[in-house]
This record gives C-alpha cells, structure tokens and sequence, in this order.
C-alpha cells in the first residue's frame, strides 16, 4: 500500500507531462479585430503582457475598416474589437452586434473612475453602455515653426482673440502667418469641423456643445452663428492663409508639416490637432525646429476637443471581459509609453505620466488630463453625429463656405438645417 502511494501520483504526473508534450496545451485565444495604425506594433508588445498576465493567447486581426467588416461577416471568430469613433460603436450596438459592458463599467464603478461621463454617454443607448476607452488624443493645437515664431515678439497668446488680432497684424505688415493646407479628397472640410469645434466649446461651454453634437440645437442659432463668424475672420482676413483661403480646400493635408517647416514660405502656425504629428519629416526634431501650444481661450478656459479609441465586446465571454478589463487599466500602455517615440495617451486619469518617454507626448498627455479633469474635455462632435450630417452635411458646409465666402453664412447655415 505504501509502494502503491508512493509511486501512484508521480507515474500519473509524469504521463500526464508526457501527454502534454505530445498533444501540446493550448491556452485560450481570444481574437481582437481593429484597425492598421500608427504604432501598432506597441499595441501588440501590451497584448503580450496581458496575454502572459491571465495565461492566454492574442490575436489582433487588422482590417481596414472594423465596423463594416463586424456587420459583414458573420463567423467573426474574435471577441474584442477596437473603434474608432463613438459613430462606430453606437451604429455597432444598434445593429445589436456588440455586448453590453454595464456589469465592467458600472458595478464595478471602473468608467466613472477613471474619466469623465461625457465619455461613456456618447458610446451608450437608453443607459446601455457598450464602450470603454483605451486612448485620447487632442485636437485643439497650434503648432509653430520655432526659428520662425521667435521673430515675431508681439504675438500674444493670452486669448483666441489676441492671438488673432497679433497675427492680423503681421499679416498687414505682408507676412502671411497661418498654414491651413486642408485638402482631403471626399473628405476635405473635416478640418474646419474640427476648427468650428474647438470655438463652440470654449466660446459656448459644454452644454451648447453637447447640444451641438447631439443636433437639437439648430445650425442657424446664434450661437453657431457667431462660432462660424470666428472662423470666417480667421479665414478671410486678407493675408492670413498661406496662398489664400482657397489653399484650404486645395492643397494637401498630409503636406501641411512641410509647408510650415520649409524656410521659403512665410507662414509659420497651424491650427491642426494630434494627427499634424504623423507627417513632420523625420529631419525636424521637437523642441529644436517646432513646437505646439493648447489653443488658446475664447471664453473658457482649459477646453480641449479630441479623439481615441473605444474598445467593445462582440463576444460575450469572461475571459474577453477580462482582456477589456485590462485594456482598461491605469496599467496598460506603460510599456509602450516607454518608447522615446512614443505617442500613447491614455484616457486612464491614474496613468503614471512619468513613465512617458517623450516630451510632446508628455505635453499632450497633461492638456488632454487637465481638460479631463474639469469635465472640459469633449470628443470631435462631427464623430459623434449621425455619420451622414457629421461626416457628409458638415464638410461640405465648409467646403461651399470657402468657395462661396462671407456672403454665404447665413444661407448655407439654414441649408444645413434643412438638410438636418
């Protein structure tokens, strides 16, 4: 008897090893569907950590556009998936493709922890929450070319309306001041929106704001009256635009770094969010030859419009749950904050900013938390609409605007509302 338990146990351990040798144990997978993006391959060192933290494998499944790829295919295979924009997510959970994330969110007091309401209201349906986010990134910037910014003493960035005033005066000196090269294709005017947006929310508040975005506040109302009319004397005043206000329609958005870096053109700020960081040519270094500011007040102070990445679950299962979770942590993006190229801002309030290994992004990080913190912080409004008026109605607002110039305010303000 004593034989018998004395070798019974190891002779069962060792063919148990054995028979794992042989036929192999594979831990649970769990496929997440997203996007190509700018430094993915950070992403993926993450989804490792958490894949050795909860003992299963990752698979990150890139496609060019998740949300349409989501309703087209029906054998999915993947839990998790990253969207872009609260459109995505909201069309998503419509749909009825996505799965409920209240018992993560809300029981667990986890979304209400880390940023603000506004963020979950606009991924939610009648109180159903059906997103969290994973990154933030700021679109209210000037950026500046520095050897030729410090040739202007008197420029004033004490308020929006300063500012202007300090460039208008430049320009009557013969010196154009603003790069705006805008050009997108099918999509040129998303820029202005983003303009436009910046003004309502730090003219208006937050509460004309989210009326804005959610659309019960007419086009043709005072308020946006008056936020376009700031955009229309930022456009217009003559010399003011690189190569006039048609170059905002006609010239290339991807060249805009070049223009305003190239010593053979005048103009030297730009009024462009996170995304002007992704086309500087590798041979002009931050802090050396540029640099960026926070867009200055009109009225409020610390407002910051943006955008990030939501993360949902279209797979109910605990083990996608607890990815999400972690997706979700003030943990998750250490490691690639660690990279001195790093461009990773977590929409997490308890993210440890020193770890941040890159001064602009540092710098990104502190507006997009400050802003967080005083609930000042807003997402891009024209992401937020119906797609067909946000991603359509407003661009080509614009684009008539510019062509059509000052004149036109008014009739195509009510046009938009008709079109609404």
């Amino acid at each position: 008897m004593n034989l018998y338990k004395k070798y019974f146990f190891p002779v069962i351990f060792f063919t148990v090893t054995i028979l794992f040798s042989i036929i192999g144990f594979n831990p649970p997978e769990v496929v997440i569907i997203g996007p190509e993006f700018h430094e993915k391959e950070y992403f993926l060192e993450e989804l490792d950590i958490i894949s050795e933290n909860l003992d299963i494998k990752i698979q990150y499944k890139a496609v060019n556009d998740p949300e349409n790829y989501i309703i087209e295919n029906k054998d999915l295979n993947a839990s998790i998936a990253l969207i872009p924009n609260p459109q995505g997510v909201t069309n998503l959970a419509e749909r009825g493709h996505l799965y409920k994330l209240n018992s993560l969110i809300v029981e667990d007091s986890l979304i209400n922890k880390i940023y603000p309401e506004h963020l979950t209201d606009i991924v939610s349906i009648n109180s159903d929450i059906y997103a969290g986010w994973t990154r933030l990134f700021p679109n209210s910037l000037i950026w500046y070319d520095i050897s030729k910014f410090e040739e202007y003493d008197d420029l004033n960035f004490q308020d929006f309306d300063s500012l202007i005033s300090s460039t208008k005066k430049i320009a009557d000196k013969g010196v154009t001041p603003w790069c705006a090269n805008s050009e997108s294709s099918a999509s040129t005017g998303w820029i202005q929106t983003n303009w436009l947006e910046d003004v309502i929310l730090s003219k208006n508040g937050p509460e004309v704001y989210d009326r804005w975005s959610q659309l019960s506040i007419q086009a043709s109302n005072i308020k946006i009256f008056y936020s376009v009319k700031i955009i229309d004397d930022f456009i217009f005043y003559p010399n003011h635009i690189h190569n006039g206000p048609d170059a905002i329609i006609s010239k290339e958005f991807r060249n805009l770094p070049k223009v305003l870096l190239d010593d053979k053109n005048s103009c030297f700020l730009s009024w462009s969010g996170h995304y002007f960081r992704y086309y500087i040519p590798d041979e002009y270094a931050y802090g050396e030859d540029y640099g960026v500011i926070k867009l200055p007040k009109i009225t409020l102070d610390n407002t910051v419009v943006g955008i990030g990445d939501a993360v949902v679950l279209i797979e109910d299962n605990q083990i996608a749950r607890n990815v999400i979770s972690e997706i979700l942590s003030s943990n998750f993006g250490e490691k690639w904050s660690s990279y001195p190229d790093t461009e990773f801002i977590s929409a997490n309030k308890y993210f440890n900013r020193e770890i941040i290994n890159n001064e602009l992004t540092q710098y990104e990080f502190d507006i997009v938390h400050s802003s967080l913190k005083q609930d000042l912080f807003r997402y891009d409004a024209s992401e937020v609409m119906a797609r067909p008026i946000g991603s359509n109605l407003l661009w080509k607002f614009f684009v008539n605007f510019i062509r059509e110039g000052s004149e036109s305010i008014v009739q195509l303000l009510n046009e938009l509302d008709r079109e609404i």
